[in-house]
């Protein structure tokens, strides 16, 4: 087999600044489907505004309190005293990307995303 030169993987991937690695696209992702679900679990019946306006409400309250415990947490799954409530959902998009986004960004999210808004 030929071997590969690195330079033929060189334009894969935007690189430098202004341009996200890789890392940085997937943390993304991963925050953008927590929140996604959190909303569909936690803003029934609420519009994607309403929906955005309470997600960051609740997790900048969190991260200012329960997290500064929680993010040096040694389990690779949310701590059991979270499970089953909207703080686990807060738990995972910190541990994903740990910054608070916005609530435009969270807005944006919400309506980007396909699901049901029955």
């Amino acid at each position: 087999m030929k071997p590969v030169r690195p330079s033929t993987f060189l334009g894969a991937f935007p690189g430098g600044r202004g341009h996200p690695t890789p890392a940085e696209m997937l943390s993304r992702d991963e925050r953008d489907r927590y929140l996604i679900a959190a909303a569909d679990r936690y803003c029934v019946g609420l519009s994607d505004n309403a929906a955005a306006d309470v997600l960051v409400a609740k997790l900048s309250l969190y991260r200012v309190t329960a997290w500064q415990r929680d993010r040096d947490c040694e389990e690779a799954l949310c701590p059991h005293r979270h499970r089953g409530t909207i703080r686990e959902f807060f738990w995972m998009i910190l541990k994903a990307r740990d910054r608070l986004p916005g609530e435009r960004l969270v807005r944006e999210v919400l309506r980007a995303s396909e699901r049901d808004r029955g």
